[in-house]
């Protein structure tokens, strides 16, 4: 059923997803995201099967009600890779549009190969100068997180 739920959601256009959004889950949308580095200081990005335009972004989504932020991020994760991972700080919080809030972790996998769910069809490692198709706003959060990481323990070229 998800699955069909999904290939739906691809078809409908920006606008009419952005209301449905508001009718399903009304007030704030809460979502928490993976910043995932490989030991080569590239960033994790999946590519999401119902997003037509600009497929790829990080691994995340909205909070389930009574999830914590850590919680939520760790099924997500789960859900559309088979991957198992560590929280180890937020690093970032953004908001999105008047009610939209996003929770940005850096984390480290732990465990699991990555498997292709309903939701996500690859993954792969990106610098900032090879990014895949992602939206025009997520490569100034992507560029804004490697300049954060470039200032932290993780010395990025």
């Amino acid at each position: 059923m998800r699955s069909f739920l999904l290939q739906v959601w691809r078809i409908l256009p920006l606008r009419l997803q952005i209301v449905l959004s508001r009718v399903i889950r009304p007030l704030f949308q809460v979502f928490a995201a993976a910043v995932i580095f490989s030991e080569d200081k590239k960033i994790l990005l999946v590519k999401l099967t119902y997003q037509r335009s600009h497929p790829w972004g990080l691994p995340g989504g909205s909070l389930d009600y009574s999830e914590t932020p850590e919680d939520g991020v760790i099924r997500e994760v789960r859900e559309e890779t088979s991957l198992e991972v560590d929280v180890e700080k937020l690093l970032l919080v953004k908001t999105w549009r008047p009610d939209k809030v996003g929770l940005y972790y850096l984390c480290k996998i732990k465990a699991g190969t990555f498997q292709p769910s309903a939701e996500v069809s690859e993954y792969g490692y990106f610098s900032m100068a090879d990014l895949p198709d992602v939206r025009s706003f997520d490569v100034g959060l992507l560029d804004q997180i490697f300049q954060m990481m470039g200032r932290n323990e993780y010395e990025l070229a």
